[in-house]
């Protein structure tokens, strides 16, 4: 992905969008495209009425006992059986999620119209160490919507949410205590994989603070400080060091990456997104909590029906921008 801001316009141009709306306005696509939702709002429609099933037999077994069979055998032949079939006949025997008709069936084939060579998949695969640093608390992450440029970068961006568990005690009205296992969520966003400017020696992290109201100090949050063979460096900017915090295995190396306009647009984004930036080797990983997904799945019919090609189109369009500007900043560093 070699364009620069200013050649949005040449790269989103008339002519594929053009070809967008050709394309979507083809019977060919017409026929593909009322197939793909009436597969999806069905999958939205049986997952609704499979668990309202569920929760109506329940019911009825504990207020009638084996008598309820009289009610859930009917409904069961004429409601959930047609409803079987016609789900049959939409799928046959390759039954795929919504997650994966979005993904495969829609917006693949945009991507190909504006990049044949990068890949959109629905799961993603980034190493350990790097979930690790953007989300240190975590002991679960779930990486989904990669989309892989393959391009002399090796820029990839995919979806990431990480969790971890805690034991929590609730009390009840009479007194009696229980164990409660609550998932807390430490990040939602999204992290970029690309290939670093030059090769570092070790590795480097660049963490978000936070500025506490009342005590005036800095307050380190999720992120540890210094580990096993870090040092913290400090730059000559004294915003630079309220914002966020260095942490490397090789200072020399470290300020030789850290140029003026890094540091600059270190503070831009860090004050917009909570950035959390980890360089090891010849890996850079960026991490933004976005509190959003990219490319996430219509979850309502009405959604799934107002579907357009043109429309979805943009939307990536839009996010590749997004991605384009982030990460142009270490183009050639």
């Amino acid at each position: 992905m070699e364009v620069e801001q200013n050649q949005s316009t040449t790269r989103w141009s008339q002519e594929k969008s053009q070809r967008i709306s050709e394309l979507e306005n083809s019977k060919e696509y017409q026929d593909r495209l009322f197939l793909m939702k009436e597969q999806m709002k069905s999958n939205l429609h049986w997952r609704a009425v499979t668990i309202l099933g569920i929760i109506l037999a329940v019911l009825s077994f504990l207020l009638l006992r084996f008598r309820a069979v009289i009610i859930i055998l009917p409904a069961l032949v004429f409601y959930y059986l047609p409803q079987y079939n016609k789900r049959k006949a939409l799928f046959g025997d390759n039954v795929r999620s919504n997650d994966e008709i979005y993904i495969n069936d829609f917006l693949c084939p945009i991507l190909k119209e504006v990049f044949p060579q990068a890949e959109l998949t629905l799961t993603a695969n980034y190493a350990m160490d790097a979930l690790q640093v953007v989300s240190p608390r975590s002991t679960k992450f779930n990486l989904f919507n990669q989309l892989s440029f393959h391009d002399e970068r090796n820029l990839t961006v995919a979806n990431l949410y990480g969790h971890h568990t805690e034991t929590r005690y609730e009390t009840d009205s009479n007194g009696h205590t229980r164990t409660v296992q609550e998932e807390v969520t430490d990040f939602v966003g999204q992290l970029f994989s690309l290939k670093a400017p030059s090769p570092f020696p070790g590795h480097m992290r660049v963490v978000p603070t936070k500025k506490s109201f009342f005590f005036k100090r800095e307050v380190k949050g999720a992120y540890p400080g210094p580990g096993k063979n870090e040092v913290q460096i400090e730059t000559e900017d004294i915003q630079n060091n309220e914002n966020y915090n260095i942490y490397c295995t090789d200072e020399f190396a470290a300020r030789k990456f850290l140029k003026p306009k890094v540091l600059d647009w270190f503070d831009k984004q860090i004050a917009q997104n909570a950035m959390c930036v980890y360089l090891v080797e010849d890996r850079l990983y960026i991490s933004l909590y976005t509190n959003r997904y990219i490319f996430p799945t219509p979850r309502k019919k009405q959604a799934v029906e107002n579907l357009s090609l043109a429309a979805e189109y943009q939307k990536l369009c839009m996010e590749i921008d997004i991605i384009d500007e982030l990460t142009n900043i270490f183009k050639g560093e």
